[in-house]
């Protein structure tokens, strides 16, 4: 089991230090991945600057190995099967806060600003994705 890869998503206003975001961004999703900056309007219209970091295969194992042990075992005790889609994509979500601060952490608040991760798994027909996505993160923790 594993990923066909994933992405990590921050939405940043224009009073968001970019340069700090970017800088954490490039931590989690490992030094050789690539971040697109793109500058755009939120859908009130105010100014906002979208960070997309995408990961190969071998990167998001990685990346998803920079998160808290804490958080990695919050995962397996909530269980993953609300955070698989139909297309078997992983969705998490990460305090923005936390990780400018060097910690990778789930956030526990729906209302704070987060980077956005999905992780497409890797599953075949007839493969149970919830059971394969919590060995992947049961073997991530160690």
């Amino acid at each position: 089991m594993g990923l066909h890869g994933g992405t990590w998503r921050v939405h940043s206003s224009a009073v968001d230090d970019i340069e700090l975001i970017t800088e954490a961004l490039t931590w989690l999703a490992g030094e050789d991945s690539m971040i697109d900056v793109k500058s755009g309007k939120s859908t009130l219209g105010a100014p906002q600057t979208t960070l997309i970091a995408r990961l190969s295969k071998k990167d998001a194992l990685k990346s998803l190995g920079r998160l808290s042990i804490d958080s990695l075992g919050r995962l397996l005790e909530d269980g993953l099967d609300t955070r698989i889609d139909d297309e078997k994509v992983l969705h998490l979500r990460i305090s923005i806060s936390e990780l400018v601060r060097g910690n990778a952490k789930l956030c526990e608040n729906t209302d704070e600003p987060v980077v956005k991760g999905r992780f497409k798994l890797e599953a075949y027909p007839g493969d149970d994705v919830v059971i394969l996505a919590t060995n992947m993160i049961s073997e991530i923790r160690g």
